[in-house]
């Protein structure tokens, strides 16, 4: 009689003991996939602070950004639409990270909603921008495909139709 309770002791024990460390390693996943999660933050949040520091130290990129609002306004020197292809390439870099790391799983579907919405703000708040972002969508097939790249695509593809209409 103590040999089957003895042996059931064990035998609960046992299985307290492979649950527990389920248990142990699922939390140990979410951990780890919380501190990847901040990592990518960081990186991308990093190259945007670059950009933003510069853009406060440079008064030459400073004085591009009311050219990037309102490019009809103003008159655009070759320097400037370089200086404006650059960025939209920084921005693409950036964009594409995003991506990248949210199929990889190292970016939250939250984080990630913030640079759809980034792109989206941009593709608005910067019409100097179009011209380059079209170019560089033309140039890499793969935007088409990035979640992260439909506010670029929708731009490119409004600019084909308003050309198509106007010809």
């Amino acid at each position: 009689m103590h040999r089957i309770q003895f042996r059931e002791t064990v035998e609960i024990l046992g299985v307290i003991s492979i649950v527990s460390s389920l248990l142990l390693v699922a939390w140990q996943v979410r951990q780890s996939n919380r501190i990847a999660d901040t990592d990518i933050k960081i990186q991308l949040t990093q190259e945007y602070n670059e950009l933003h520091r510069i853009r406060l130290t440079s008064p030459e990129l400073a004085k591009l950004y009311p050219k990037l609002a309102s490019p009809r306004n103003h008159l655009i020197t070759a320097t400037e639409s370089s200086q404006m292809e650059g960025l939209a390439w920084h921005y693409v870099n950036i964009y594409s990270s995003a991506q990248a790391a949210y199929d990889s799983g190292l970016l939250s579907r939250e984080q990630f909603e913030i640079y759809i919405a980034g792109a989206t703000w941009l593709v608005d708040a910067y019409p100097g921008l179009h011209t380059h972002f079209i170019k560089i969508y033309t140039i890499l097939p793969m935007m088409r495909a990035s979640e992260v790249f439909q506010p670029i695509a929708e731009l490119a593809t409004r600019k084909q139709q308003e050309g198509s209409e106007s010809q």
